[in-house]
């Protein structure tokens, strides 16, 4: 029977066989379908904002700024204001480069994060468990990784019909979250390849780094 107004704090609870049987669709037919609208994204561009909550804090840390994908796995975050970063991955390198400080870490081991930073269920499914149900207009996703990482968590929600999620939020692995909602989402619009290309300058100090 179809359980009225799940949370997304709701659905970090209750046993996943419980969110299963709330569908009145298929897990596999929900994702086939949005697999297959997915299959149709070759470029993303949105703007978001992000909201990171953590015990050490009594406010939420904010930011914000833009989101660019380009098919096969090109990510580049951009965040504006007093955050001035950006997360620039090619589909083997992951750059953070913080602009004031003119430093950026190059991170390896980062595969289970590289396939969830662009959202696509196809290749997602690889590095984590799915479970997924219809809710109010909506198609909920929760995701758990199928091995140890940075993420415990990830849930989804995507307007029904939609190919892209309007929110994402990640579970770290000491139980604190982020969460990120998308707006002015474009599909399959031109975006210029050196948007996903880090090129230092001689002035930027470079760490190699490792997730754990």
């Amino acid at each position: 029977m179809k359980q009225p107004g799940l949370s997304a704090r709701r659905l970090v609870i209750l046993p996943a066989v419980i969110v299963f049987l709330a569908a009145p669709a298929s897990r596999a037919d929900i994702l086939d379908d949005l697999k297959a609208r997915q299959a149709g994204i070759r470029s993303v561009s949105a703007a978001f904002v992000q909201e990171k909550k953590t015990r050490l804090l009594a406010k939420p840390i904010r930011a914000s700024g833009r989101f660019l994908y380009q098919q096969p796995g090109s990510i580049r975050w951009e965040y504006t204001g007093s955050t001035n970063m950006q997360v620039i991955f090619n589909g083997k390198d992951l750059w953070i480069y913080y602009l004031d400080l003119k430093e950026a870490d190059k991170l390896s081991g980062v595969g289970q994060y590289g396939s969830m930073m662009h959202f696509d269920i196809a290749t997602m499914s690889r590095d984590y468990a799915i479970t997924a149900a219809k809710e109010k207009g909506l198609v909920r996703l929760s995701m758990t990784p199928k091995s140890k990482g940075p993420i415990s968590l990830i849930e989804m929600d995507l307007q029904e019909g939609a190919a892209f999620p309007r929110m994402v939020r990640l579970l770290d692995r000491n139980s604190e979250p982020t969460t990120i909602t998308f707006s002015n989402i474009k599909l399959n619009q031109g975006i210029p390849d050196s948007s996903f290309t880090f090129l230092p300058g001689k002035d930027v100090v470079i760490r190699d780094r490792s997730i754990p």
